[in-house]
């Protein structure tokens, strides 16, 4: 997080994906999840001025495969992610490609649903994170499959773990702002959570099944609330 600063410092820029359960832990302790890479979210009304930031960065360089994926060239750094965060657009199912030759992007309808939460500081390191339950709501709301598809459910409990009961109050009120196949897929998805074996370096899910649980049951009460 030291070494993207520069690009994470950008107002509007987030860190989104599996690293954010870790980063929301007491100190940043990063125990969680186990993730190889960093996924950050740019605003595309940013995405000049964060392509040029990438210039400041040091120890990675672009992937010739895929330019918006920077690798890293010393041992302690991840991959990063970047990915497009279109505020305009209505329907989370959506995803469009922003074209450039140095930074192309990966636009996808769910991360419209993020809104900045809070930046946290950890060793002088600002770390800008979406609310919580906006992550939560995107990963329940994105369609996945396969191991990485239960992968991202893990992180849904990973965030979980973390949330507070305003983070969860919170969450009502954007689920209920979701029409009627989101709210269905949401709910899915924590089922299908609330069934999943373990996976190493990921949390438990029979662990925390009550959990799990017991957020799809309010979730299901709403949808019966006048």
């Amino acid at each position: 997080m030291r070494a993207i600063q520069p690009v994470t410092d950008e107002p509007g820029v987030l860190v989104v994906g599996s690293e954010v359960p870790n980063l929301l832990e007491p100190g940043a302790a990063s125990t969680l999840v186990v993730s190889q890479h960093v996924d950050i979210g740019i605003p595309v009304s940013s995405h000049g001025r964060v392509k040029a930031l990438l210039a400041r960065l040091e120890g990675f360089r672009p992937s010739p495969e895929e330019p918006s994926v920077w690798l890293p060239e010393q041992e302690e750094l991840i991959e990063v992610n970047f990915l497009g965060l279109d505020r305009a657009l209505s329907d989370p199912t959506e995803s469009y490609v922003l074209e450039d030759s140095e930074l192309p992007l990966l636009v996808f309808g769910a991360l419209s649903l993020l809104e900045h939460g809070r930046t946290v500081e950890v060793e002088g390191v600002r770390i800008p994170l979406p609310h919580t339950a906006d992550l939560l709501l995107e990963k329940l709301v994105t369609e996945r499959s396969g191991v990485k598809g239960d992968r991202d459910l893990l992180v849904v409990l990973g965030l979980l773990l973390v949330a507070g009961p305003t983070d969860l109050e919170r969450l009502e009120r954007r689920y209920r702002e979701l029409r009627l196949d989101l709210r269905h897929a949401a709910r899915t998805n924590l089922a299908v959570l609330s069934l999943l074996p373990p996976i190493p370096e990921m949390p438990d899910p029979e662990a925390h099944r009550a959990r799990v649980v017991a957020l799809l049951r309010r979730l299901e009460a709403l949808e019966r609330a006048p």
